[in-house]
């Protein structure tokens, strides 16, 4: 990705130009379409996927290690959650 040395502030918030090189042509489409679904612009759809992915964790190791970081908010006694599941599944195997 290159970064280039324009930049402009629009409604109070100042942009940058980027521009990405040797982008494969299929996902090139891909992203077309997947704009014109949206009716945005590639601009707006790029920006928008990386303004909503940028702070996720990379791997699932990553995400792993940022959910043990929290503690459990759950009043449930340890194996309660696996039984509870456990019952869904087995429900679910019945019908």
């Amino acid at each position: 990705m290159h970064e280039c040395m324009h930049t402009s502030a629009v409604a109070g918030r100042e942009k940058v130009d980027l521009q990405i090189r040797g982008v494969p042509a299929k996902l090139q489409r891909r992203i077309r379409a997947n704009a014109a679904r949206k009716g945005v612009s590639m601009s707006k759809y790029v920006i928008e996927i990386l303004d909503d992915n940028v702070d996720r964790p990379g791997t699932l190791g990553d995400w792993l290690d940022e959910i043990a970081k929290d503690q459990p908010k759950t009043n449930l006694r340890p194996g309660e959650a696996t039984a509870m599941i456990r019952a869904m599944r087995d429900a679910i195997d019945r019908a």
